[in-house]
């Protein structure tokens, strides 16, 4: 009986010393630090799935039309997925993270996203064995996707090198898109906008081989709870819009950087 509680109390004191040394040297996770991020930097491995309800009024016959896609993806350095609607990607973009530690260990924050393309035009032109030609040059769509994700972690110090930073909250993001055709009475613009709350789960490994840097590594999980999508079609005499239900989810892999002060 004797020798089970001994080796408690060794075990024990050596989860103390650790930690002492830990907050005698200034590691992270003390109080008071703020500690800057940029979370989701490398997306090293994803995986997203996005299930939508058409919108609009479903055709004779049918009670409604869903449309589900996945995709997994391997990165080593790009967020996002090339070619994808922003709704599948909003998980994978780098995001900055800002989190305080509000008593030794304890830590509230979140993540901070924004991406937004500032508009252009796309020219073709056509030449024509006659010798004339024709220029046609319609707008480049216009992309906004914005997210925040509050949180609140543990830091968990295993060794001199390595922490175990568990961080979990919730996440909202939008994200629309805007296409222009057309021109005077015959302009049309199509928005579509798709938002989704979900649960986020994000612990992290965090190495910190200098002073007040450290790199992360960990798994992270966005499970959808509720969310829904839009087309609007707006024309110089009506604006029309379709709604529906979405839901997307994300898991993934990820590696990012902070700094703490």
């Amino acid at each position: 009986m004797m020798r089970p509680l001994a080796t408690l109390g060794v075990l024990l004191g050596m989860l103390l010393t650790t930690l002492a040394k830990a907050e005698a040297k200034g590691a992270l996770g003390q109080q008071g630090e703020f500690i800057v991020s940029a979370d989701r930097l490398v997306p090293v491995f994803s995986f997203v799935d996005v299930s939508q309800t058409r919108p609009g009024v479903p055709a004779p016959g049918l009670n409604k039309v869903v449309d589900t896609t996945s995709q997994t993806g391997f990165s080593l350095l790009l967020g996002g997925t090339p070619g994808s609607p922003p709704e599948a990607t909003f998980f994978t973009f780098p995001r900055l993270g800002l989190d305080y530690v509000v008593v030794p260990r304890i830590t509230i924050g979140g993540d901070l996203l924004f991406y937004a393309t500032l508009g252009g035009n796309s020219t073709t032109e056509t030449d024509f064995t006659n010798g004339s030609s024709q220029t046609v040059t319609v707008s480049a769509p216009t992309t906004l996707i914005f997210g925040v994700a509050p949180r609140g972690g543990y830091i968990l110090p295993l060794s001199d090198l390595f922490s175990l930073w568990l961080r979990g909250g919730f996440s909202f993001y939008t994200a629309s898109t805007k296409v222009h055709t057309g021109n005077g009475n015959n302009a049309t613009t199509i928005s579509n906008n798709t938002n989704q709350f979900a649960l986020d789960l994000d612990p992290q490994i965090v190495l910190t081989p200098l002073p007040h840097i450290g790199i992360t590594a960990g798994l992270t999980a966005d499970i959808p709870i509720a969310g829904g999508h839009s087309v609007t079609t707006e024309t110089p005499n009506q604006s029309i819009t379709d709604s529906a239900g979405s839901s997307i989810f994300y898991f993934g892999a990820e590696l990012g950087i902070l700094v703490w002060f």
